[in-house]
Order: C-alpha cells, then sequence, then structure tokens
C-alpha cells in the first residue's frame, strides 16, 4: 500500500514538474493577403537571415527562402562528437526535393498551428511573441550548443523558455516591431504561403537562379 501511495505522489510530481505549452498567442487577423515576396520575405532576410540563413544555422532552420521556411527545423545536430558513423547530408535544394521528403529526414514544420480564429501557437509566432514580451537577451546562442530552441512542439518550447526565459527570438536583436509581428502572423494564419506562380517563375529564370540561396 505505501509503494502504491509513493508511485502515486510520485507520478504527481512528474506531471506537476511537467512543461506547459505557452498559451496561443492572439493576434489581429489580417483583412487583406500577405505577400511573401514582397512583405514576408524581406522581413525575415532583414530581421531573422543573419542566424538563419547558413548549413550550421541553430537548429538547422533557414529563413532565407521560403523553401528553408516551409522545411522548418530539425532536433538533429550539425554539431555531434560522440557520433561514430557520418550523417545523411541535408542540404536545401539538394538532398530532398518536398516537404514530404524532409519531414522523413527528421525536419518538422515551425508554421504549423493547431489553434484556429484569431489564435496561433506555432513554433514560430510562439518564440517571436515570447521575445516581445521579455525583450532582454541574456547569456549566449551558439548554434553548436546541446540545448537549443529545437522544441518539436509547443510543449517542448514552453519548457524551453521556462528554462531560458530571454532566449526568445531574434536573439540578441530588438524584438519585432507590432507592424512587423502582424505581417508574421498574417502570413501564418493564411497558411504561411510562397511565392505565386509568377514570383516563383520569375526566380527560376536562369538570372535569378544565380541570386537565389
Amino acid at each position: 500500500m505505501k509503494y502504491a501511495i509513493a508511485f502515486s505522489l510520485m507520478i504527481g510530481l512528474v506531471i506537476a514538474c511537467a512543461a506547459k505549452a505557452p498559451p496561443p498567442v492572439v493576434f489581429h487577423i489580417p483583412t487583406r493577403h500577405v505577400d511573401y515576396m514582397k512583405e514576408v520575405k524581406p522581413l525575415l532576410d532583414k530581421r531573422c537571415a543573419v542566424c538563419h540563413s547558413c548549413y550550421n544555422s541553430p537548429c538547422q532552420l533557414k529563413l532565407d527562402s521560403f523553401e528553408g521556411a516551409d522545411r522548418g527545423a530539425t532536433k538533429r545536430a550539425v554539431y555531434n562528437s560522440s557520433r561514430l558513423r557520418s550523417m545523411d547530408p541535408t542540404r536545401l535544394f539538394t538532398d530532398a526535393q518536398s516537404t514530404e521528403e524532409w519531414r522523413k529526414k527528421e525536419f518538422f514544420s515551425v508554421t504549423g498551428s493547431l489553434a484556429s480564429g484569431d489564435l496561433n501557437d506555432s513554433v514560430m509566432i510562439e518564440i517571436l511573441s515570447h521575445k516581445m514580451k521579455n525583450p532582454k537577451s541574456v547569456g549566449e546562442y551558439r548554434s553548436e550548443a546541446d540545448d537549443l530552441t529545437c522544441s518539436l512542439n509547443t510543449e517542448e518550447l514552453g519548457g524551453y523558455l521556462e528554462k531560458h526565459p530571454n532566449n526568445g527570438m531574434p536573439f540578441g536583436f530588438p524584438a519585432l516591431k507590432p507592424e512587423e509581428f502582424d505581417i508574421i502572423a498574417g502570413w501564418l494564419v493564411q497558411g504561411a504561403k510562397g511565392p505565386d506562380d509568377a514570383q516563383q517563375k520569375i526566380l527560376t529564370t536562369p538570372k535569378q537562379a544565380m541570386l537565389w540561396p
């Protein structure tokens, strides 16, 4: 009997200490179409790509192209001194050609949301919103660190932010301005879509293809 009580208490303690997901973010639903190429990409280039554009980007999340944002992030560490075998490369545009293929390579969405209406609980909007509420950056943020924001879902993100309350994004830089946040939130709620057919055609011309990351 006493063992059953002790076990129940232990389970209760684990549940009480389990990380809680931050509440869904409330935002203004846009009354117009948010254009990825004209509004979202310039903003991501300005505020995010300084860190999230190279092959060792934190969580391998590359935000300098729509394909990178759509691919999302992964928990697989680029730097792993304990690894005895080489890992399969994850080069954008090269080692997978579709969202489904990247999911099979353990990349997960940072733009998807399970909330609806004027609520959004995507990893992207949660960590951007957290920075606006906690604007001061503390400590260091290194892409090769073991403890990063490579959160598969909002429960994991909640645990990370509880441990590192000043590690919202963009880390080391000012939080997004309200109007910048509204652009990202609007884009997310409209499905986080990329360039339209006309824009994509321009991007894939030989001249543009040389410049497109």
